[in-house]
C-alpha cells in the first residue's frame, strides 16, 4: 500500500464532493478519478528502496529508482558492469500526466487539472512498481533488455556523485541519473567500494581543487610578484 497515493485519493474525493455541490456535472470526472487514486494507493506496493548486496553473489547494489532523461530505471550494480533496467518511459512519466491534466482542465478548470496531474503520478507509480515486480519475479535483474542500458566498469573514466545525482563518464559519452532525496548518503560508501579510484564526490573534487590552488600559490608566492631582475 502506498500511503501517499491513498491520502491523495481521499483528499481528491473530499475535494470532488465539495465542488460537486456547486457543479454536479463535474462529479462524472472527479468521483471516478478520486476512486481510481484510492484503488491505486491500495494496490501499489511500497518500493524496496536500496538493496545492498542482496541474495545473489553477483549483485552488489540495487537502487530501486533513478531518473534518466525523464525515464525511470532500476539500477543494478554487478561485479563488472552496471545495468539500468527501464521501469517506465517518458510517455508514462510526463505525457500521461500532461494529458490527464489537460482533460481535467477542460472539465473542472484548475481543480480538474490538479486532479488529472495527481492521477498521472499515481498511475506512473503503479506501472513502475508493476514493472519492478515483474523484473524481480522473472529473475531479470542481471539480463539486458532492448530498453535497458548496460555500462561496463572498464569503460568508465569517472563516477561522480553530486548531491542526488550520479554522473557516469566514459571516454566517448556520459550519462547522469538522479535519485530520491536521502539516497546519496547511503550509497556513497558502497559506490566508493565498487569503483574505487574512479569514484569521486562533490566534496572530494572541491578538496582537490583547493589543494591545487594551494600548490599554485606555493609555486608563485606573492613576494615574488612584481620583482624585476637587476642587471
Amino acid at each position: 500500500m502506498r500511503k501517499n497515493i491513498l491520502a491523495a485519493g481521499i483528499t481528491l474525493l473530499a475535494l470532488a464532493l465539495l465542488f460537486g455541490v456547486s457543479y454536479p456535472e463535474g462529479l462524472l470526472f472527479s468521483i471516478p478519478i478520486s476512486i481510481l487514486n484510492i484503488i491505486l494507493g491500495l494496490v501499489t506496493r511500497t518500493p524496496p528502496g536500496l538493496e545492498i548486496q542482496p541474495g545473489s553473489a553477483n549483485i552488489r547494489l540495487v537502487i530501486d529508482r533513478g531518473v534518466v532523461r525523464a525515464s525511470i530505471y532500476q539500477l543494478v550494480f554487478l561485479n563488472s558492469k552496471l545495468i539500468l533496467k527501464r521501469l517506465s518511459s517518458v510517455t508514462v512519466t510526463v505525457i500521461l500526466a500532461f494529458v490527464l491534466a489537460v482533460v481535467g482542465l477542460e472539465v473542472l478548470g484548475i481543480v480538474g487539472a490538479l486532479m488529472g496531474g495527481i492521477t498521472g503520478f499515481s498511475l506512473q507509480e503503479f506501472l513502475t512498481q508493476r514493472m519492478r515486480n515483474k523484473i524481480g519475479s522473472e529473475m531479470q535483474l542481471t539480463t539486458v533488455g532492448e530498453s535497458d542500458i548496460k555500462i561496463e566498469y572498464d569503460d568508465l573514466v569517472e563516477v561522480r556523485l553530486v548531491k542526488s545525482r550520479l554522473y557516469l563518464i566514459t571516454h566517448s559519452n556520459s550519462l547522469s541519473t538522479s535519485f530520491p532525496r536521502g539516497y546519496s548518503r547511503k550509497i556513497e560508501p558502497m559506490l566508493a567500494n565498487i569503483f574505487e579510484s574512479k569514484f569521486t564526490t562533490e566534496e572530494s573534487v572541491r578538496a582537490a581543487e583547493a589543494a591545487e590552488k594551494e600548490d599554485e600559490k606555493g609555486q608563485h608566492p606573492r613576494g615574488d610578484r612584481g620583482k624585476l631582475s637587476r642587471r
